[in-house]
């Protein structure tokens, strides 16, 4: 008899526009992020409640960043490919995680996927950020960098700095910077 895996379940009432999606992917990339910056993740997206009335996902992975039905996600999960965690930046009214949310479908959907930034980005894991400028190009993202480019235009720079990643991403977590409201969203 094989044993079957329960459904995901996420309770689409308790998202808001603007949420972050942290993914823990089972791909060969995802192992690699994951690795070289010692976290549970290796994704971060953001959550939209579209025009259609259907929960998007704004992902920005190769090779452009692309808006992502919720079910995907749901199927990935499903299919043991992923785990999700879901987190709120503190103090942010829904309102705000509308606006940063609508910032990043207006000005990160259908940019080229940062590819540029990950010499960069592992450079800064293996040792330290010893320089501060964006890693990689202006006119394109990777996750994380979408994600906080929608909030900080939002008033909530939770990260602080350039060139995040999923790892600054737990860091903010760790530090209370962002509420982890997986166990409210997702059984």
């Amino acid at each position: 008899m094989s044993q079957s895996r329960p459904l995901p379940r996420i309770d689409r009432t308790r998202l808001r526009n603007g949420m972050i999606l942290h993914a823990r992917t089972r791909t060969t990339f995802g192992w690699l992020i994951r690795r070289v910056l010692k976290s549970w993740g290796s994704h971060d997206a953001l959550l939209w409640h579209g025009p259609s009335g259907g929960w998007w996902v704004c992902d920005a992975m190769p090779p452009v960043a692309r808006l992502t039905p919720l079910h995907e996600w749901e199927q990935r999960v499903l299919d043991g490919q992923a785990e999700l965690r879901f987190y709120w930046p503190v103090g942010a009214k829904a309102m705000d995680g509308g606006v940063a949310a609508k910032w990043w479908v207006q000005r990160v959907t259908n940019s080229p996927y940062d590819r540029c930034a990950f010499p960069r980005l592992l450079l800064k894991a293996l040792f330290m950020d010893v320089w501060e400028r964006q890693a990689g190009k202006e006119w394109s993202w990777y996750c994380t960098e979408g994600v906080r480019g929608a909030w900080q235009y939002a008033g909530f720079d939770v990260w602080g700095k350039n060139n995040p990643t999923p790892g600054t991403t737990e860091k903010r977590v760790e530090s209370g910077a962002l509420e982890d409201w997986t166990g409210q969203v997702s059984g």
